[in-house]
């Protein structure tokens, strides 16, 4: 048995990948790079057909700590980032996306607030977007107050009402507060769901310094596939044909019905489930998002009814601006 397999590293990063081999060297020598050294790199490869198995295998060769697997069949992307996280050995999770990176110092200070603090679930950072060349674009914090306060309806009313990006998702986890968890799912809109189930279970602590490089590129899955084809989007998530199509359709219904069933499975205490219900009514109307279902529909079912009234908005208000509640699908 090697060194690797008798240690049980503090941190596991799962990194799930589908021919990504025009950003994955650097994510992977990002990773390997931290200032924190104690963890196993995780990387489930999706049967991809490009230069990525070529690269993973280096990797693995030249660090004990990468652990390569191939998939026989592309599975989509939902089974593809469980895969990575029930391979998983570590006190501590994460995911990391083929194209984004890390700061050096990443592991070290989110391993810190966990560690310092048993009843977090989940430590995030701020974000340095970056380019298709590295370029920084912006830095910034996702704002989410209440996320650290002691009820889960608290939580969940921050990593619901207010906007963001959802790169919270890519945080480091407690592995504990994931077991028993949706973990990705098989839809868009999941991502937000399951950081809604892991407030729902503790607090998350956010630190301000932007050491999560997010890369903004035209070859993102929100970019490529998800806001071009809804019906694409659904095969790309999952593979078997068993996620229906109206999921896609219809984006906000059907994170809202994921969102009311993680609060009917993970709160017991009668008091606190009316607490929690009562915000994802609120998510309707505070955030406007009957607005957002009634779009929807429109752009799905007719189209051509959806173009006019766009034509009409832009003539009458022009392009206008997001609402505090809006959700944008990330990937």
């Amino acid at each position: 048995m090697d060194q690797m397999a008798q240690h049980r590293p503090t941190v596991s990063i799962g990194l799930p990948v589908y021919n990504g081999e025009n950003y994955l060297a650097k994510t992977i020598r990002s990773i390997l790079g931290q200032t924190y050294t104690d963890f196993e790199l995780i990387i489930c490869d999706n049967a991809s057909t490009d230069g990525t198995q070529q690269i993973c295998e280096e990797f693995a060769r030249s660090d004990p700590r990468v652990r390569y697997a191939r998939n026989e069949r592309n599975l989509g992307a939902g089974p593809n980032y469980d895969l990575a996280f029930h391979r998983a050995t570590g006190t501590y999770f994460k995911w990391a996306a083929h194209d984004d990176m890390l700061a050096p110092q990443y592991l070290e200070k989110t391993v810190a607030v966990l560690d310092a603090n048993p009843d977090v679930v989940m430590c995030s950072t701020g974000v340095t977007e970056i380019g298709p060349n590295d370029e920084v674009v912006r830095s910034y914090t996702n704002y989410l107050p209440g996320c650290d306060a002691p009820r889960p309806a608290q939580r969940l009313a921050a990593v619901t009402h207010y906007r963001h990006q959802c790169e919270d998702f890519f945080g480091l986890y407690r592995r504990e507060a994931l077991a028993g968890s949706d973990l990705h799912g098989m839809y868009s809109g999941s991502d937000r769901v399951l950081v809604a189930e892991i407030a729902l279970r503790g607090r998350i602590v956010l630190i301000d310094e932007p050491l999560f490089l997010h890369r903004e590129h035209n070859q993102r899955y929100t970019r490529a596939v998800l806001l071009s084809n809804r019906k694409t989007a659904i095969g790309w998530q999952d593979t078997s044909g068993k996620t229906k199509a109206v999921a896609a359709k219809l984006f906000h219904i059907t994170v809202y019905q994921n969102l009311w069933r993680v609060v009917q499975k993970n709160i017991s205490d009668p008091g606190e489930k009316r607490a929690c219900e009562i915000e994802l009514m609120r998510w309707w109307i505070k955030d406007g998002h009957i607005v957002d279902t009634i779009r929807d529909t429109l752009q799905n079912f007719a189209p051509n009814v959806y173009l006019v009234i766009q034509r009409i908005k832009r003539a009458m208000f022009g392009e206008g601006t997001a609402r505090p509640g809006d959700l944008t699908p990330t990937g």
